[in-house]
């Protein structure tokens, strides 16, 4: 117990800091109170009348800190810390992340390379550990994590559960593999995060009885309901590729106590340029939610999911992480609470890009099924089958390569509602074992596929002739640069895609790097072939 934050609670002695005369929510009864919010050490002594060595007024309205509860620090292919030091901006306190895309990159090393890098800064990390590395069978990744693999990484501080279960048709089968993982964290007294897209039914009861208690794939407001019903919580996302905030929104007011906002996966651009849960909302309050309750959805209910005692409202005892909101809802400040641990910064190795230079025999597929995209979600269509490009029909070349072991496994189809119609885009940003995928036609696939492994990862993107890329030097994912300086190169690079004529409703580069992953419906290619759920 921390005797001194006793004292300034009482009145005894003088807090590190007072928010003088504050207009704050209490997320607990859904008011607007006013009051002195006195700190000390980072943590809220008290709320009433107070004196501190130094005094703050703030101009707005604060809330407590908001929790991002589920989203992969790798999408935004900065650094933990880089992408902290750009969400703290936007109120962000505390973010869940699950960091799978490294870890089917390097394994075990690559989840303590993202733990350590994130101590130290403004927003409180705590990771949900890797359920599915690979996520199916069928996938090709660095390697295969087990539950005695993860059983020593509980013992990390930051470590707060099992993340998104993936291969949820192994959970209804019953497999050890699995099972033993959740088995592990439920008897931890952690939460097990689900990943279930259009499961329902007997075989969403399955998973549900398995102990996983939460899913963050719904799209349509009976999916939510259904699993809502069954005791999960559901996490709203709203990303940079998946969109599903405006189907679900209509959860917010009612069940505000059971759903939280979540990113999933989001650019730097949209970061810096947008916001993050802050923007989510905005927008959910622009479309119709009461303000109260989406920050509550964004605060008190991720606390309590994650088992985050110290911290999700504003009261004695509890972490000051706290945000000062203006009229519509922008943040004006920020302020971090609880005790920083030390930065542990390492150099890194990850030698993983082992794939030889490809050439248009590759590409060469004949008649072959047709991937559909989806605008506004990680879905796709069967779109049948075709026997060849076709740009008036907006069906251009699909093609993926493992590249982890130098395997050659290669494979190629066709895909639907991209848009491009020249040139090509690659990327090693696969999810989420991360081999390569590349989209367009087939003389600039090659093109920048090839540049690609010159580069030893990243995002390429070709008319043919004239070549931009951006470097992924970590793993072939993220890089050490600032999440600035990316966040324009990303743009600048976006923009050529679009140039050749990449569907402006698409994000050219995320939307492609999630059609490699199979434990989404309908339809996936991945380097051994095309797949379907």
């Amino acid at each position: 117990m921390n005797k001194k934050l006793l004292d300034v609670a009482a009145g005894r002695v003088k807090a590190d800091t007072v928010i003088k005369q504050a207009r704050y929510l209490n997320v607990y009864t859904g008011e607007a109170l006013c009051g002195d919010i006195a700190i000390v050490d980072g943590y809220i002594a008290g709320i009433g009348e107070y004196e501190g060595k130094r005094t703050y007024f703030a101009d707005g309205l604060v809330v407590p800190g908001f929790i991002d509860g589920h989203v992969h620090i790798e999408s935004s292919m900065t650094l933990p810390r880089s992408f902290a030091a750009e969400a703290f901006k936007h109120g962000t306190t505390t973010v869940v992340c699950d960091p799978h895309e490294i870890a089917n990159v390097a394994g075990v090393y690559g989840i303590r390379f993202m733990i350590d890098d994130s101590r130290g800064g403004d927003v409180d990390f705590k990771f949900m550990l890797p359920s599915c590395v690979p996520a199916t069978s069928l996938d090709q990744s660095f390697c295969t994590l087990s539950a005695a693999d993860l059983a020593p990484l509980y013992k990390d501080k930051s470590v707060i559960g099992l993340a998104e279960v993936m291969d949820a048709f192994a959970v209804i089968r019953g497999e050890d593999a699995v099972l033993d993982k959740i088995d592990r964290a439920t008897r931890l007294g952690r939460a097990v995060d689900g990943h279930a897209p259009c499961l329902g039914g007997k075989e969403l009861c399955a998973y549900v009885a398995a102990g996983v208690k939460s899913d963050h794939e719904c799209t349509t407001m009976d999916e939510a309901m259904e699993k809502l019903r069954l005791g999960q919580f559901v996490m709203i996302r709203e990303g940079t590729a998946a969109h599903n905030l405006e189907a679900l929104v209509g959860l917010v007011d009612r069940y505000y106590d059971r759903c939280m906002f979540v990113t999933d996966d989001m650019h730097p651009e949209v970061l810096i340029q947008k916001g993050h849960i802050d923007r989510i909302i905005r927008k959910a309050v622009a479309l119709g939610a009461d303000a109260v309750k989406a920050i509550t959805a964004a605060t008190l209910t991720p606390a309590r999911y994650f088992g985050l005692t110290d911290r999700g409202a504003i009261a004695p005892g509890l972490r000051a992480d706290l945000a000062v909101l203006d009229e519509e809802l922008f943040v004006k400040a920020a302020f971090s609470g609880g005790k920083k641990q030390k930065s542990k910064v390492r150099d890194w190795d990850f030698d993983t890009f082992m794939v030889s230079p490809i050439t248009k025999a590759d590409l060469d597929c004949g008649k072959k099924e047709v991937l559909g995209i989806v605008k506004g979600q990680l879905l796709t269509d069967d779109c049948g089958t075709a026997d060849g490009v076709d740009g008036s029909r907006d069906i251009v070349k699909l093609f993926a390569a493992e590249r982890h072991h130098g395997t050659g496994h290669k494979a190629a189809c066709y895909l639907k509602g991209y848009g491009i119609k020249k040139g090509a885009v690659a990327t090693s940003i696969a999810h989420d074992s991360h081999n390569i995928i590349a989209a367009g036609y087939d003389e600039s696939i090659v093109l920048a596929v090839n540049e690609l492994i010159r580069i030893g990862g990243g995002i390429v993107v070709t008319d043919g002739e004239r070549m931009m890329s951006l470097p992924l030097e970590i793993g072939g994912i993220m890089t050490a640069r600032p999440c600035g300086q990316v966040a324009e190169q990303l743009e600048e690079i976006k923009r050529f895609a679009f140039s050749l004529g990449v569907n402006e409703g698409v994000d050219p580069f995320m939307t492609l790097s999630f059609l490699s992953l199979p434990v989404i419906p309908k339809v996936r290619l991945l380097p051994s072939g095309v797949v379907r759920m």
